[in-house]
């Protein structure tokens, strides 16, 4: 199943950021509504040490027949720990912890460790939805398509020919009362698109080890691996 799930979507940030920063965008009508947006995002994020919320991920892709759509939640506990989980169709789990990203597939019997020392923090930040939105506005063009419903949708184009071949916009859909996202769309240069809905955001909630537990089903092998930005996670 083509799961395409969020931690690697943003292991592909990543490599994007990577690259040498390009010119800021040209000032806009909207630019002070934007930064303004983009500032109150920054303050919440300072604020917040743990956090949890649902969310539904809906892949848009044309090899298959129809919408493929998985549910789950992320809970996160700063500085260095956080585990994005399936519940539906199936269970699969990704925990940041200690420097490694581990992978468990229950049904296959799939667990995959792989050390991210390099890019944790960089994750543990866009996954708290804060500072790394500043980071992506140096290598996007960063535009507003309007409110609905309460949030702002801002859409990021990359600036570099690199980054346009592995993605070609960004869309955010943001509460402009809480400056949380409430949706995130991914559209690949093909045409396929990865939409996350979030929705039941608790911020600051008490989380304690037990709640970051992964079972690693009984007779699994783990395998060790580095990280591949391009390829997270094998096939």
């Amino acid at each position: 199943m083509a799961r395409r799930p969020l931690v690697p979507a943003l292991v592909l940030l990543l490599a994007l950021a990577s690259q040498a920063a390009a010119p800021p965008s040209a000032p806009s009508a909207d630019r002070a509504k934007i930064e303004a947006l983009l500032t109150t995002m920054n303050t919440v994020q300072k604020g917040l040490q743990t956090l949890r919320v649902s969310f539904v991920q809906t892949n848009h892709f044309q090899m298959l027949a129809k919408p493929q759509v998985l549910k789950g939640t992320l809970i996160l506990r700063k500085p260095d720990t956080a585990l994005y989980a399936y519940t539906y169709p199936s269970r699969l789990s990704y925990l940041v912890k200690d420097g490694d990203l581990l992978m468990v597939d229950e049904a296959s019997k799939k667990v995959v460790v792989q050390d991210i020392r390099r890019h944790q923090n960089k994750i543990m930040r866009y996954l708290a939805v804060g500072q790394p939105i500043d980071e992506l506005t140096r290598h996007f063009q960063v535009g507003t398509l309007g409110e609905v419903n309460g949030s702002m949708h801002l859409e990021l184009v990359p600036l570099k020919a690199r980054a346009k071949r592995k993605i070609s916009a960004l869309h955010f859909w943001v509460d402009t009362k809480t400056a949380l996202l409430t949706a995130l769309e991914i559209i690949e240069p093909e045409g396929d698109r990865i939409r996350f809905e979030f929705s039941g955001w608790v911020t600051n909630p008490v989380l304690t080890d037990a709640d970051f537990k992964v079972e690693i089903p009984k007779g699994a092998k783990v395998q060790r691996q580095l990280l591949d930005v391009d390829q997270p996670f094998g096939n």
